[in-house]
């Protein structure tokens, strides 16, 4: 099997007020290791002090000082400290991929390179910098002025550094990935409806035990858990944001029944949905969701 084969798919959700996710670290170079894997959302990679090696799509880089990369949706990527007891802290901003989608439709079309734009490379480093700043000094509007300055990367990266993809039929063969990138698209789609793993399997051009296997290898969770994690996050959001009946949330979400709903939905969040919507009122990501 190829490299891609037991790469992490990540689903990143956005922070709130933010459109995406900001995160500053500061960490020895062991711990910056992270395993080989993948999301649909756009990434950047900002070095504030230290030294990193990253691994994009098999190509190796290494970053320093106010030095970032550019991590395009779908990337297998990969990033470790230069030195294991060197003390490296680096910013990490992802843009949510619906957030994206809303202003640029056509984004899976494109990849970004700020290479080719050397002024756009240097502005964006210094809106990077400018996050750092609000998010270590907690000045008044730092939310505000960090989704401001998102706004204007993606701004910048939409129109100086977009790059077209080769289509479909020019592309080399990639690696197989794709088939989880496949599925997965499939599932958002279509979690609504009665999906089995016969059904997805065979929409892939895989065999059933093949898939299954598969699928758990390239993503840290089995076709059927993920397919319910998808559906109990709409669920949830449904009767948080649209004060719906746990029958009309679970029935309009892809469960066959009420029952079935609340079994999953306790055995993920440690209690029934009504006990939980009294509790709390934001909902977690999936990708937080660790009992499963």
């Amino acid at each position: 099997m190829s490299n891609g084969y037991r790469c992490k798919y990540e689903i990143v959700t956005a922070d709130n007020n933010l459109p995406g996710k900001v995160m500053l670290y500061e960490k020895s170079g062991s711990e910056c290791f992270t395993n080989k894997h993948w999301h649909k959302n756009l990434e950047i990679d900002y070095i504030v002090r230290g030294r990193m090696w990253t691994m994009q799509n098999n190509a190796d880089r290494d970053i320093s000082d106010g030095e970032y990369v550019v991590v395009n949706s779908e990337d297998v990527h990969q990033t470790c400290g230069k030195d294991p007891n060197e003390r490296v802290k680096y910013l990490v901003v992802l843009f949510s991929y619906n957030y994206i989608k809303a202003y640029f439709e056509d984004f899976e079309n494109y990849t970004f390179d700020v290479d080719k734009n050397e002024q756009a490379k240097q502005r964006i480093a210094q809106l990077l910098k400018a996050i750092v700043f609000e998010i270590e000094n907690k000045s008044e509007f730092a939310d505000l002025k960090i989704s401001c300055a998102m706004s204007q990367i993606l701004m910048i990266l939409f129109t100086k550094c977009r790059v077209k993809k080769a289509s479909a039929v020019d592309r080399e063969p990639t690696d197989d990935l794709e088939y989880a990138k496949k599925a997965i698209d499939f599932i958002k789609e279509n979690f609504r409806e009665k999906i089995s793993l016969e059904d997805i399997s065979s929409y892939v051009g895989l065999t059933p035990t093949y898939f299954s296997r598969y699928f758990r290898q390239s993503t840290r969770k089995t076709f059927k858990n993920y397919l319910n994690l998808v559906r109990l996050e709409h669920a949830l959001l449904d009767i948080q944001n649209n004060n719906v009946s746990e029958t009309h949330a679970a029935l309009t979400n892809g469960f066959p029944s009420v029952k079935s709903f609340i079994a999953v939905f306790k055995s993920v969040y440690g209690c029934a949905p009504s006990e939980y919507v009294k509790i709390y009122h934001e909902v977690p990501p999936i990708s937080e969701i660790r009992k499963i």
